[in-house]
């Protein structure tokens, strides 16, 4: 059920994929890219130009765009691989990206939240607010979310930076976040996944199972996914709460980061392993986990050690 990736010399942060590829971020510094299907996974290109681990990434057919631990974000050419851009305004390692068709969101170490045009790479905006490292950010439509350190949980406007709603309730720092335009999830330090409504800011659902720090999550209209630094992996049902696969043994430290696509699960470690789980058959609770893909909320990599 479950089959590895080796080929990064140290620990892999951050992952995305398709049905064809997938990338991976590592604190080897660079970011790889691995040809998919059932019988092989080879990595066909190697992207290198980071002084530091590369601890985020988001890719679209146009551009693959990474941040690092040196405090810059890189653009690259999706097609040729090509640096397009490097951006330098973080004083402190970069800890999420994303980006949408004009505008890139980052976050870092420095407490604060940067927008920049997507045209041009120019910095548009500095949110201020967090009082701790923003670990974590998703985008959806015109809101951003950021999640921090300092516990909290703020939504800002895209096109503005103003802070439009500041949620609270984990009771330590906040590592990972996603956000699909009505319901936002939460993991932390507190080792507690939160589902909150954000048209209301009120938190619906409180999901306890980890033993130790929840690192990443993922979700769509059915599951949700969680890593740890407990080393497990969890699905849950997002309308009970339930638990509903507890993954076990296949990461020998740190989950960094899960990524969900119908009935496959894809998983980054500090032990230097990606895992996929295919569940397209032959596992109980197949219903759960299989699904819409299109519906996902794409996952990110969050607090860095």
């Amino acid at each position: 059920m479950a089959r590895y990736i080796n080929g990064h010399s140290d620990s892999v942060y951050c992952i995305q994929f398709d049905k064809s590829r997938i990338l991976s971020g590592s604190r080897d510094r660079t970011v790889k890219f691995w040809d998919y299907d059932h019988q092989s996974q080879t990595c066909v290109r190697t992207l290198s130009g980071h002084a530091g681990s590369v601890l985020c990434l988001q890719y679209d057919d146009t551009y693959v765009i990474t941040g690092s631990s040196d405090a810059t974000i890189i653009v690259w050419s999706s097609q040729t691989g090509e640096r397009i851009a490097t951006l330098s305004a973080h004083s402190s390692p970069v800890l999420d990206i994303r980006f949408n068709k004009t505008h890139l969101v980052s976050c870092s170490k420095d407490c604060t939240v940067k927008i920049w045009s997507l045209k041009t790479f120019e910095l548009e905006h500095n949110l201020y607010g967090h009082q701790a490292a923003v670990n974590a950010i998703h985008l959806h439509g015109s809101t951003i979310v950021s999640a921090s350190g300092d516990n909290h949980i703020m939504m800002w406007d895209l096109h503005t930076g103003a802070l439009l709603r500041d949620l609270e309730g984990h009771t330590r720092g906040l590592a990972c976040v996603q956000f699909d335009g009505e319901t936002i999830i939460s993991g932390s330090n507190d080792r507690t996944i939160r589902v909150w409504d954000a048209k209301t800011g009120q938190c619906t659902m409180v999901l306890e199972g980890h033993t130790n720090l929840v690192r990443t999550l993922c979700f769509d209209d059915k599951r949700i996914v969680s890593g740890s630094y407990d080393q497990t992996i969890k699905v849950w049902d997002r309308k009970s709460g339930e638990m509903l696969l507890d993954l076990k043994e296949a990461h020998s430290s740190w989950v960094f980061s899960v990524g969900l696509d119908g009935g496959k699960i894809i998983s980054a470690s500090q032990d230097r392993k990606i895992v996929i789980w295919d569940f397209t058959s032959g596992v109980s609770n197949l219903d759960y986990l299989v699904g819409d893909a299109d519906n996902l909320a794409t996952p990110s990599p969050h607090t860095r050690p």
